[in-house]
């Protein structure tokens, strides 16, 4: 009901230009923003479901690697919170159909990591990163997490690189297949591989009361960074390794963002997912009741003002 909530404005001005395409997509995303260009409610709805996917694919990640080591849906509704104080990145977007895959190969990856013997899991996450890059152009550079696990972690097991790279290559050679099969054309295979790997650098113009809202939950984060640093440290080996992924996820964003500012402000729906485990591990776990509360209150509060000011 929450996540709901928050995208009433999206929904109640549904008029207005939602679906996001061009530079923040590829060919694939702009095949489905043109099929629903003039069903802009539609276009607002399927942004909230796929969000709400989104947030309830945290529950799963709790349940599989008990990051949080008990059963909660804080992951789930600090993820909504951070996104939800945003109207202007509350659109059918590439993004959200992005994290939705990171996620999900977030899971066979603190799993693979873990293994002690060797593990397919790799060629299963960089497939499912490949296939985000068909919807998100930028979501190649993730990659790099997972040849970080591979270097650091899995120094032993040097097939994990032969298969993190078919499992990136594989979903690229159908693509590259299925163009050539219905164009039969080689300058419309060029212009998807240029269009995934081009990079441009546009400022993006945001609002104040998003800006501010961003800050906000910035602030929230580092408040509570100390105290999941502190868990995390704590507990056993898959716990640190899967916020170690974490915080590797939530570095190489901002990097990124650095380096390509076009990817703000629809990246935060990539962000919010490493940001709300942080959140959510103090939430859930802190002894301190009124402080814990105290947190939860000020970012729904902060929620509802960036909406009023919005």
């Amino acid at each position: 009901m929450i996540g709901v909530a928050t995208w009433l404005y999206a929904i109640g001005n549904c008029e207005m230009e939602t679906a996001v395409s061009g530079k923040y997509g590829t060919q694939i995303f702009n095949a489905l923003s043109d099929w629903l260009i003039n069903m802009r409610l539609v276009q607002v709805l399927t942004g909230l479901v796929l969000c709400l996917v989104a947030a309830v694919l945290l529950i799963l990640v709790n349940t599989r690697l008990n990051l949080i080591h008990k059963f909660s849906y804080m992951p789930t509704l600090c993820y909504v919170l951070l996104v939800g104080g945003a109207p202007e990145i509350q659109a059918f977007n590439p993004v959200i159909f992005a994290t939705i895959l990171l996620i999900a190969g977030f899971i066979f990856l603190v799993t693979a990591s873990e293994s002690e013997e060797l593990s397919y899991n790799f060629f299963y996450v960089s497939a499912l990163i490949s296939f985000a890059t068909f919807f998100y152009q930028y979501m190649y550079v993730y990659m790099l997490v997972v040849w970080f696990v591979i270097a650091f972690w899995r120094p032993g097991y040097w097939r994990e690189w032969v298969f993190s790279i078919l499992g990136f290559a594989l979903p690229m050679f159908f693509a590259f297949c299925w163009f050539f099969l219905i164009n039969d054309d080689f300058l419309r295979i060029g212009n998807f591989i240029s269009e995934i790997f081009y990079i441009q650098r546009v400022m993006p113009t945001l609002s104040l009361s998003t800006i501010g809202f961003f800050a906000f939950c910035i602030v929230i984060v580092f408040a509570t960074f100390g105290y999941t640093l502190r868990y995390a440290g704590s507990k056993k080996t898959v716990i640190r390794t899967g916020y170690q992924i974490l915080f590797l996820i939530t570095v190489i964003t901002v990097v990124m963002i650095f380096i390509i500012p076009d990817m703000f402000p629809y990246a935060w729906y990539l962000l919010a997912f490493p940001l709300s485990f942080t959140v959510s591990c103090y939430l859930a776990t802190v002894r301190s009741a009124r402080w814990a509360t105290a947190t939860l209150a000020a970012l729904l509060a902060g929620v509802v003002v960036a909406q009023i000011m919005f």
